[in-house]
């Protein structure tokens, strides 16, 4: 069933993958009990400040923390297609992974806070996921997972003009988005949390809708860029073969759109100012985009080469039928955790 053949590289993919997915469920299900130290309720993980309600990060960023692991769960599908499809030419997922998770390792420890007791656990974690997959890489070479590499020259490769603009928008946006919060990430919340409204501080009173510490802000950014990588590598090396990418990107943003609209319905998203507003608006723009550029790519050869458990999969509606399906899911798991049991 597993497609790699190397027993060290698939303890490294299967180590970064179980972490990916650890943090996607606790982030996307249980992030406003992440931020409270398990507080305001259970939580796989929590960063440890229960009952410590003056600390700086005490039910901060809870929002943030969700989408992030929306983000989260994209790179895992990404690394468990790579479990089931093979290594061979996979640089196009792998690289960018790469590149992300070493920005985000940076940014977490660029940021953290030395004023709160939070745990550090994130930190170690970070350079952890980074080295297992960095790891991973190398020993996938003999299993051609940099094949098509030497062959990249980047240049305008899309063909279709609606695709092209698509990807231009989503490339673009991304690097905004990205670079911001890498690099700024204090002046991000200081546009989105503006100091001395009045709602900024009732936002403050709920647990979890509070504003975004500096270190969860940065690792959004980092997560962006890959998304936005992958965009780049669609845009500038061709549509060919790059339902790799594509997957996981569309799932990523399928589920951030449901998780944040049920959001919205729980009460667990923010609508006060307009960035926030802004904010949900954009993710299914996103998602838009990503869809449009795939479907309207299927002529310029976007499912050449797409499998399902290492066969060659000649119904390319099957990808359709499990969108769908992953939207109707999540928003019945996200339904139920954040409406019913609230």
């Amino acid at each position: 069933m597993l497609k790699i053949e190397s027993t060290p590289a698939k303890v490294c993919l299967g180590i970064s993958a179980f972490l990916f997915l650890l943090y996607s469920v606790t982030f996307m299900f249980f992030s406003m009990g992440y931020v409270t130290g398990g507080d305001t309720g259970f939580a796989l993980l929590d960063n440890g400040l229960a009952g410590m309600l003056e600390d700086p990060a005490y039910g901060k960023g809870g929002v943030e923390s969700s989408f992030n692991g929306v983000l989260f769960f994209g790179i895992f599908i990404s690394t468990m297609l790579i479990f089931f499809e093979g290594a061979k030419g996979k640089w196009t997922i792998m690289l960018p992974v790469i590149i992300g998770s070493i920005t985000m390792t940076a940014c977490i420890w660029l940021n953290w806070n030395p004023d709160s007791e939070a745990s550090a656990a994130p930190k170690y974690v970070s350079i952890l996921v980074t080295l297992v997959y960095i790891g991973a890489y190398a020993l996938l070479r003999e299993e051609g997972v940099n094949e098509g590499l030497s062959d990249y020259k980047p240049g305008l490769k899309v063909n279709d003009k609606v695709a092209m603009l698509a990807l231009v928008l989503l490339v673009l946006s991304g690097l905004y988005y990205a670079l911001r919060m890498i690099f700024t990430p204090d002046d991000v919340i200081a546009q989105g949390f503006p100091a001395g409204e009045e709602w900024v501080s009732k936002l403050d009173d709920t647990p979890g809708l509070g504003a975004p510490l500096p270190t969860t802000v940065s690792v959004t950014g980092a997560m962006i860029l890959v998304y936005t990588l992958w965009s780049a590598l669609v845009l500038t090396d061709g549509a060919k073969g790059k339902w790799t990418v594509m997957h996981p990107s569309a799932m990523a943003f399928i589920a951030a759109t449901v998780s944040t609209y049920v959001g919205l319905v729980a009460g667990l998203s923010r609508t006060t100012s307009d960035t926030n507003k802004m904010d949900v608006l954009t993710i299914p723009l996103v998602m838009l985009l990503v869809l449009i550029s795939y479907y309207r790519l299927k002529d310029e050869g976007m499912e050449d080469g797409m499998t399902f458990m290492g066969e060659p999969m000649e119904d390319g509606g099957k990808f359709t039928v499990a969108l769908l399906t992953l939207a109707l899911v999540l928003g019945l798991l996200t339904m139920v955790n954040e409406v019913l049991l609230a």
